[in-house]
């Protein structure tokens, strides 16, 4: 950052470089086409010999004058000054790559200039083939200056070869410079006659009029439909990123597009009206009205041509905050405020006391430019006002490849934490919510065993070690839905698995809503007993919020029906999703902390619609929840689902380890001793970057093109992509013996991209050697694998061993085996010393 900052808090720079621009480009793009309308005219008149033709002509002329002379050369003037003071750096690089452009084109306009000037006062003083000469030359002066301005407006959206060769020429001619020309030049055309319908409503002759206001119509006609043809060449000669982000991808561009393409037509039909059915009943405000839908036309294509240069002001070059791309990588590295001249020096080093200055100062550094504070041009605090601090500092990693028309945050992850403060800590200070408990304190009573006496043990589970459930009524995703299997054996020397003649039902233990809380597991060839779909909650009836509800396994004759086992089992699920930290940072249940609360289901889909032009948002508010694998199931068109929200946050929560895990699945997900050891997410998983990648690129295998698109914005960490193992969601997950090889204690510490080959490898279904017994009915759930963290979790080896431990650990064969055993039958390394 070479130059000071002036702060524009309510309107931010690019307000008034918009304003001022716009306006001068309506009266420079009318200089031109103008001035070509009054030599035409003005020779028509002298050919028809009309006097009264000739006093319009001589009283449009004064009208011209005055607005594009006096009018366009004070706006041009003030383009200079704006920009000069709110984007310094990029006005010093125009300057210093296009002197001599400037100076010619300065030589053109005041070439223009001096010829209107005689033009006007030349009305008497000239011969008709002299003053006819002078309007030429005005034009020819014009169109050069559009020429010249053209190439240096068109080099900051394509620089082209400039990039690499800092030639003059490269940039000058660069690769929409003659689509651009020429749609500038219809454009002319067209305002010429659209102020022509204006100053032709006050020609006295009604012949006249009428016959002006038809061949101002030809003008606007014959304008606009050039202007869409070399419009369509314009939009086609754009790079890739920029036709997309014009054509195809950003909500911002079209919104413009969508005025551009409404207002061309009802331009085309107020010409055609005002010339062929009411060239005598034209009025001024009539032919007002068709004007402004023209300078309408005009602005928003303005708007789309700035927006194609997101996030640059010079693309690929220099940022729409005026970072210039090269210095990014030096000022990650050192910290932007050690970096920029003008920063206080007790803000060069952030603090607990000076961090929300410091973070005021990165956003007037960073966001500014584009950004107002309770002002009029993208204001920045309800923009800012739906995240947390950790949304806001995620958001904030995705610019620049999430968000493509934001240039990427420049800076250290300390500086970038600070604005993220700023933005939601400073401009929106909130209570801190009270610490809600992890894990419910009561614990029941478990059943009895006795190891002597009784005939049969029964194991119960979970599928799921933690079911992430939705509670909004807007999405679904998942529904409530819990999976519980349990096995029952007869204890003898050879245990038994038992699988018909018996009845095994559950009921919960907790108070949670009665409904579909109780019920029976049938058997399955799989070799178990299993109950799904059973709806549970974290919500119990009382208010209270258990993500670990306690469950009542019992298992009875189906003929006597006496009981012949009972065990008790959680099943976990949780709400805490972590939606909340960027789309309305509000839990549903503020109390305990968990939840989706209205407002953000609502900004989830919002956003989804923005993005990718559905209607998901409008669906829902009618009453018809929106299910996400209607369109994101393995067998749907679209990304499945894991990939595609992996995918696309993965740009968001890049180069973090499980932290970036931790923003959107609740704290209380891992609860095994994985955790106490330090294996965490990214062992297991993968960092964000590699694990959505492999997901996206089994879709790529898929056929699915919003695969690869997805894939372009992630950079994968620590090897190459060709490295990285696709894998299938739900189906290929970590293999636990890529750690504990031959089932001994770990050798490392890293299971990721060493995927199993499909479901039946999975943790969930595996079995022992044996063939009979499940690994989750001596080892627990999925990530609540004992001894886990909560005792909850650890009920059925309290009960059946008295401590938390996997089952036949320690020598608790006995659980099943009436006999102490001496070999491990189940796997190898076992434990029974």
């Amino acid at each position: 950052m070479e130059y000071p900052l002036w702060q524009l808090a309510t309107t931010a720079g690019g307000f008034w470089i918009a304003l001022v621009s716009i306006l001068h480009v309506y009266v420079a793009q009318f200089a031109v086409g103008g001035g070509l309308f009054l030599v035409l005219t003005e020779r028509s008149a002298y050919k028809r010999q009309s006097g009264d033709l000739l006093e319009y002509v001589r009283k449009h002329s004064k009208f011209f004058l005055l607005l594009s002379m006096v009018f366009g050369a004070v706006t041009g003037v003030g383009i200079w000054f704006t920009i000069a003071l709110t984007s310094p750096q990029a006005t010093i690089v125009l300057i210093h790559n296009f002197l001599f452009a400037w100076a010619t084109e300065w030589t053109f306009f005041l070439g223009e200039i001096v010829a209107l000037l005689v033009y006007y006062y030349g009305w008497k003083r000239l011969s008709v083939s002299q003053h006819l000469a002078v309007g030429w030359i005005y034009f020819v002066f014009g169109w050069l200056s559009l020429f010249m301005i053209n190439g240096i407006l068109a080099f900051m959206l394509t620089p082209g070869q400039w990039l690499e060769t800092k030639n003059f020429w490269d940039g000058f001619f660069n690769p929409s410079f003659w689509p651009q020309l020429w749609f500038r030049t219809f454009i002319c055309l067209m305002l010429a006659g659209l102020f022509g319908f204006v100053t032709a409503t006050r020609i006295p002759n009604p012949d006249l009029r009428a016959r002006q206001v038809r061949i101002c119509s030809l003008w606007t006609l014959v304008g606009v439909a050039l202007m869409f043809a070399s419009g369509y060449w314009y939009l086609h000669s754009l790079p890739a990123a920029q036709y997309q982000l014009i054509a195809e991808k950003s909500a911002r561009v079209g919104s413009f597009m969508q005025y551009f393409l409404a207002l061309g037509p009802l331009v085309l039909l107020g010409g055609l009206a005002l010339g062929f059915r009411l060239p005598r009943a034209v009025s001024f405000p009539l032919a007002l009205l068709v004007l402004l839908a023209g300078l309408g036309l005009t602005g928003s294509f303005e708007f789309m041509r700035e927006a194609g240069r997101k996030p640059y002001l010079i693309w690929d070059h220099l940022y729409s905050n005026s970072i210039l791309k090269a210095q990014v990588p030096a000022i990650n590295a050192q910290g932007m405020l050690k970096t920029a001249k003008w920063v206080r020096p007790d803000l060069r080093e952030i603090t607990e006391d000076n961090r929300a200055e410091a973070g005021a100062w990165l956003y007037e550094l960073q966001c500014s430019a584009c950004h107002s504070r309770d002002g009029v041009i993208n204001d920045i605090r309800p923009r800012s006002a739906k995240f947390t601090t950790e949304g806001m500092d995620a958001f904030l990693s995705g610019m620049g490849a999430a968000n493509p028309y934001m240039p990427p945050f420049a800076g250290t992850d300390e500086e970038r934490r600070a604005l993220a403060f700023f933005l939601t800590g400073v401009l929106h200070p909130r209570p801190s919510a009270p610490e809600a408990a992890l894990i419910p304190d009561k614990t029941p009573d478990t059943p009895e065993f006795d190891a002597q006496e009784s005939e049969y043990v029964l194991l119960a589970w979970a599928r799921q070690g933690m079911r992430l459930v939705s509670d909004t009524d807007r999405w679904i995703l998942p529904p409530p839905g819990s999976t519980l299997r349990a096995q029952l054996f007869r204890r003898d020397s050879a245990p038994e698995a038992i699988s018909d003649g018996v009845e095994i039902s559950f009921e919960a233990l907790d108070p949670l809503p009665p409904k579909g809380m109780n019920g029976v597991l049938k058997y399955g060839e799989q070799g178990y007993f299993e109950a799904s779909g059973i709806p549970v909650l974290p919500y119990e009836t009382g208010g209270g919020y258990n993500p670990v509800p306690v469950f009542k396994v019992t298992a009875r004759d189906a003929e006597s029906n006496e009981v012949l086992a009972e065990t008790l089992a959680v099943l976990p699920a949780s709400t805490r999703m972590g939606c909340m930290n960027c789309h309305g940072a509000q839990w549903r249940d503020e109390r305990n902390g968990a939840g989706i609360s209205e407002s953000v289901a609502g900004d989830v889909l919002a956003v989804h619609d923005r993005r990718n032009r559905t209607d998901l948002a409008a669906r829902a508010a009618s009453g018809a929840p929106v299910n996400c694998r209607s369109c994101h199931a393995q067998d749907s068109g679209g990304l499945e689902l894991s990939a595609a929200l992996h995918g696309f946050h993965a740009a968001y929560l890049s180069g973090r380890e499980s932290d970036a895990c931790a923003l959107c699945h609740p704290l209380d997900l891992q609860r095994d001793p994985h955790k106490d050891a330090g294996i965490t997410c990214v062992n297991c998983h993968g960092t964000m970057e590699n694990h959505a990648l492999s997901l996206l690129k089994a879709e790529t295998g898929a056929g699915r093109d919003a695969a690869v698109q997805t894939m372009a914005r992630i950079s994968p960490r620590d090897m190459t992509l060709e490295d990285i193992e696709p894998r299938k969601a739900w189906k290929q997950q970590p293999d636990c013996l890529t750690c504990h090889e031959e089932f001994a204690a770990p050798g490392t510490d890293t299971a990721a991209n060493i995927w199993v080959e499909d479901a039946a490898g999975l943790y969930a279904e595996g079995k022992g050697d044996m063939g009979a017994v499940l690994c989750a009915s001596c080892h627990g759930s999925p990530h609540a694998t004992y001894p886990a963290m909560a005792e909850r979790d650890n009920l059925q080896p309290l009960q059946y061993t008295g401590e938390a431990q996997v089952m036949g650990a320690s020598g608790s064969c006995t659980v099943c085996h009436i006999d102490e055993m001496e070999d491990a039958a189940h796997h190898p390394g076992m434990g029974l010393e």
